[in-house]
């Protein structure tokens, strides 16, 4: 019967399940949760986990003339990362921002800033979390200034008319 359901409807094993169990839940919550080793392996293999993404600032940009493949072409032979967990690539004029999971052993982070791409020095560097705080303070300071030039007299600017 379940088999048929999922045929009809095209669902997958998955998303079958998923819907009996909200129904159930519906219709008088759960009696029993099943322990994690229960799991069906054929279920637990299409469940994935995504894995804590840390931000790296490289010294390569539009400037040097690299792109995305690139990118990804040396940080997979150079790290051994998958290619599909390489997640943001953003190529900047200067620089490049890209995503990789967390725990990237050290010498394998030194040796990254040691590689050359396009006869310029990989130079990866860790971003931290408050990277903003900076550029977000920079931002208040500027509104404050243009706050209180707004409520000066404009005659006292000594400021140029423009004809």
């Amino acid at each position: 019967m379940l088999q048929h359901i999922m045929d009809e409807l095209n669902l997958g094993l998955l998303d079958c399940a998923a819907a009996l169990l909200h129904l159930q839940q519906l219709e008088g919550g759960m009696r029993m949760m099943p322990e994690k080793n229960v799991l069906d392996s054929s279920i637990s293999g299409t469940v994935s986990v995504m894995p804590k993404m840390v931000r790296y600032r490289l010294a390569v940009g539009n400037k040097h003339g690299v792109s995305k493949e690139v990118i990804k072409d040396v940080l997979v032979d150079e790290s051994g990362v998958e290619r599909k967990m390489i997640r943001l690539v953003d190529i900047r004029n200067e620089f490049t921002i890209v995503e990789l999971p967390e725990g990237m052993p050290e010498d394998i982070f030194q040796h990254l800033k040691t590689i050359e791409v396009q006869r310029q020095k990989l130079d990866i560097k860790r971003l931290s979390a408050n990277s903003n705080k900076k550029r977000a303070s920079n931002a208040r300071r500027r509104k404050k200034r243009m706050s209180r030039l707004e409520s000066k007299d404009p005659k006292n600017l000594n400021c140029k008319e423009i004809a």
